[in-house]
């Protein structure tokens, strides 16, 4: 059974101040450390800042894989709790990106930056170092997207081209295998994906029709249990989804590592890697056997990422 963060916190100072800094809702902490290595002050040791998904929750995406990496001082990148209050922040992916610039050129005020982000967060992060680049002009060594490209992009395939749906037909067995299609349950886990998104899909249309300004963020209920959520942090998620949809990257010019899982969707092919070499001269796609969107930073599978990421980080760190 794996530990819960109140275990994780008592063992592991860094993961305490992760847990602090979540639970409170005044908190407006942007930046918070992962891993111990994160709360020592030797600047010889590199530092990974990490941009959270949809959740907001920077803390919790990457708690295993930044344990998984003790020589690498790993920084989670949160939306900060007294901030989702606001119904301005989030709005759009530029206006979060500066926010969160802000705060990181302040808690790292010299030298290179390594940032990535999960999902959400490798958007985020995309453009936080487009803002640091151009504008602070800070040098980025690497930008880590773990299985996420932007949507609104003409680099990917279109649904009916040939390829992609070879791609679509490809992938489906794994899928299958992945789901467990002959266990018991299956069909009834079928049906209720099916249900919330067809739900998703009326709610949507219906705020379309209505003029809703936000009629894309009610997408997010098709394949996220938002029940789980209050409603402030509810409200932030579908702000911020309907900003992913809304922005157009721009050609970014440094180095980007991609982590792609390798079981897609049934009804959709992420295209993750094809389209960071449609943005990015130069692009390194690794992909992790076996996962999904969802378990490719979770245990077991994180161990073989933070295997041949940390590496990597190194290499940087001396170059």
């Amino acid at each position: 059974m794996s530990a819960s963060p109140a275990d994780d916190a008592r063992r592991n100072p860094a993961a305490l101040q992760t847990l602090l800094a979540r639970v409170s809702r005044n908190s407006e902490r942007v930046i918070v450390p992962i891993n111990d290595c994160a709360l020592c002050d030797d600047e010889r040791a590199p530092s990974l800042y990490c941009v959270h998904a949809l959740s907001g929750a920077g803390g919790a995406d990457f708690a295993d894989l930044g344990r998984l990496m003790p020589d690498v001082r790993f920084f989670g990148i949160q939306a900060p709790p007294k901030k989702m209050w606001d119904m301005a922040f989030g709005g759009s992916v530029e206006a979060i990106a500066a926010y969160y610039v802000s705060a990181l050129v302040k808690f790292q005020p010299r030298g290179p930056l390594m940032l990535g982000g999960w999902s959400a967060g490798a958007i985020i992060a995309l453009e936080m170092a487009q803002q640091l680049t151009k504008i602070h002009c800070r040098e980025v060594s690497v930008l880590v997207a773990f299985d996420a490209a932007p949507e609104n992009s003409a680099a990917g395939l279109r649904p009916w081209h040939p390829l992609y749906l070879v791609e679509l037909g490809r992938n489906l067995p794994a899928w299958f295998a992945q789901e467990g299609i002959f266990e018991q349950g299956f069909l009834r886990s079928l049906w209720r994906q099916v249900a919330k998104k067809t739900v998703a899909l009326g709610k949507t249309a219906i705020a379309h029709a209505r003029g809703d300004s936000l009629a894309a963020g009610f997408a997010v209920e098709g394949f996220m249990d938002l029940a789980r959520f209050p409603p402030f942090q509810r409200s932030f998620m579908k702000r911020l989804y309907d900003a992913l949809l809304r922005y157009k990257p721009e050609r970014y010019a440094g180095r980007v590592l991609v982590y792609e899982a390798e079981v897609k969707p049934p009804y959709r092919v992420p295209q993750v890697a094809r389209i960071w070499r449609g943005i990015a001269p130069s692009v390194d796609a690794v992909c992790v056997e076996g996962t999904t969107h969802l378990s490719i930073l979770k245990t077991p599978h994180v161990r073989a990422l933070a295997e041949d990421l940390q590496p990597r980080i190194m290499q940087l760190q001396r170059h």
